[in-house]
């Protein structure tokens, strides 16, 4: 199941071509999958389970790949970011990502992010424990 996030594009996105610039493309990327991880209650919506600064477990980027299909015009309505769990491993998972625009049913962008847990005492990455697995298990597909 995949979790679908609206996004503000801002007039500052773009750039002198008109469109959404790369970087910026990667900060929605970044705003989509910070407001799937942490949420602050389990809420029925279909976002991630709860992810925050009190969590025995961290989050830590190790990779992005985007893929760039088509432009990104700048819009007043929200791109949509969706979003699900590709890969699920021992202490990483990646999350792949669509941003669509317009009403599309196509992607303009698909991109995957590699997250790797970590212990928050140590810093050192470890396994996902069992009930944050169950719970991104359903985001997977």
């Amino acid at each position: 199941m995949s979790v679908r996030v609206p996004i503000e594009l801002r007039w500052g996105d773009q750039d002198a071509f008109g469109h959404v610039n790369n970087a910026a493309v990667m900060r929605i990327l970044e705003e989509a999958r910070t407001r799937g991880f942490w949420r602050t209650t389990d809420d029925d919506d279909g976002g991630f389970p709860p992810l925050t600064a009190d969590s025995p477990v961290w989050s830590v980027v190790a990779e992005v790949t985007i893929r760039y299909l088509r432009q990104i015009d700048y819009q007043t309505a929200p791109v949509t970011v969706e979003m699900s769990i590709a890969k699920l491993a021992g202490a990483s998972l990646d999350i792949a990502y669509r941003i669509l625009a317009d009403g599309d049913t196509e992607p303009r962008v698909t991109a995957t992010t590699r997250i790797v847990t970590v212990d928050r005492d140590t810093g050192r990455p470890c396994r996902l424990p069992a009930e944050m697995r169950e719970a991104f298990a359903r985001h997977t597909g």
